[in-house]
């Protein structure tokens, strides 16, 4: 190697130490932790900071960084700081390792670039860090092995059993009064006590026709209205008396059902005079006489007193004295029963 070749060299490494103390001065690459000594499952900061110009672009370390043994459990980016003609960035990973020994985080490389422009970087690293993470034990017990403890043994709850026990007690004594009540009530013929026997039909329109008569209906001239109640009474003690839909027939409707089971000829005319009446001053308008009412009003008394039955109770049976149920048997009023032996 000649003197000339020698300088060649001499002047090339100068250069490339200029340019590199130049970079230098531009950007500046820490990696640190806040403790290098840890156990196992122990979390630890681990951070890079870039101090470079501001007018140089840098490749930003991302979530998922290469970390060696250690895992990320968490990460912090805070906004870049300015101070003078400098910009600090700081990315902060919150990392953990769960195995003993010695680590080392490697070297993480960042890419620069002189201006926005271009697309030539260079490279700079965070150096390498060494974290030590001892076991939770200390020495003496890390080479010695505990036998396993005893099962721990669950003391008798007194207080529970008892509960439960009475509460077995009482539930057992509630099924068999249920069944006790339910059997006691079979064997009389009904599980409950049997409603009260519905009131006969000719005492609900006696009571609803001296209701009607005792109004002022007829003083005000309200014909209609009072018509319109008086059949509405009749009809449904003909629903109850003679099983008709009388609420739901018309007038001649009722009176072939009445003429098919009542054999008096007087009493199937009373109620077709008095609906007929009640139909023509509803519908036509009709306004009747004084002697006109009184006759309808006398007529549908009548009417219900010689048709009515009335339920006698005879002299209980062995097997009525046992089921406790009485049978009861309907007979017609005496004035209607004559009246029919008459015509016979």
């Amino acid at each position: 190697m000649n003197v000339k070749q020698f300088l060649y060299i001499l002047l090339l490494f100068g250069l490339t130490a200029a340019l590199q103390a130049q970079d230098k001065g531009l950007i500046e690459v820490r990696a640190e932790v806040d403790t290098s000594v840890i156990t196992i499952g122990d979390r630890i900061t681990y951070s890079i900071i870039i101090d470079r110009d501001e007018h140089l672009r840098t490749a930003r370390p991302g979530e998922g960084l290469n970390l060696g043994q250690f895992e990320i459990k968490g990460y912090d980016f805070p906004e870049p700081q300015l101070k003078n003609v400098r910009v600090i960035e700081r990315f902060n990973f919150n990392i953990s390792v769960y195995d003993t020994g010695r680590y080392a985080i490697p070297p993480f490389p960042v890419a620069y670039f002189l201006d926005d422009t271009t697309s030539k970087f260079s490279i700079i690293e965070a150096p390498a860090v060494n974290i030590t993470v001892k076991s939770v034990m200390n020495s003496a017990e890390a080479g010695t092995l505990k036998d396993i403890k005893a099962p721990i043994g669950i003391p008798f709850d007194y207080l529970f059993w008892t509960l439960l026990i009475g509460g077995i007690i009482l539930l057992i004594i509630a099924i068999w009064l249920v069944y006790y009540f339910i059997k006691k009530r079979r064997e009389k013929g009904y599980l409950f006590s049997p409603p009260p026997p519905p009131r006969p039909a000719h005492e609900i329109a006696l009571e609803e026709l001296e209701k009607l008569f005792a109004t002022d209906l007829l003083q005000k001239k309200q014909f209609k209205a009072f018509f319109s109640r008086l059949s509405e009474i009749i009809r449904i003690y003909l629903e109850g008396r003679y099983f008709i839909a009388a609420l739901e027939k018309t007038t001649a409707e009722i009176m072939r059902e009445l003429k098919r089971q009542e054999q008096n000829e007087d009493l199937k005319n009373m109620p077709e005079q008095l609906l007929t009446l009640s139909d023509l001053v509803k519908f036509a308008k009709y306004l009747p006489e004084d002697a006109e009412i009184s006759r309808s009003k006398t007529a549908a008394v009548d009417f219900v007193n010689r048709t009515k039955l009335i339920f006698e109770t005879p002299a209980a049976t062995e097997e009525e004295e046992e089921t406790g149920i009485p049978e009861m048997k309907a007979i017609e009023a005496p004035a209607a029963a004559s009246e029919r032996e008459g015509g016979a």
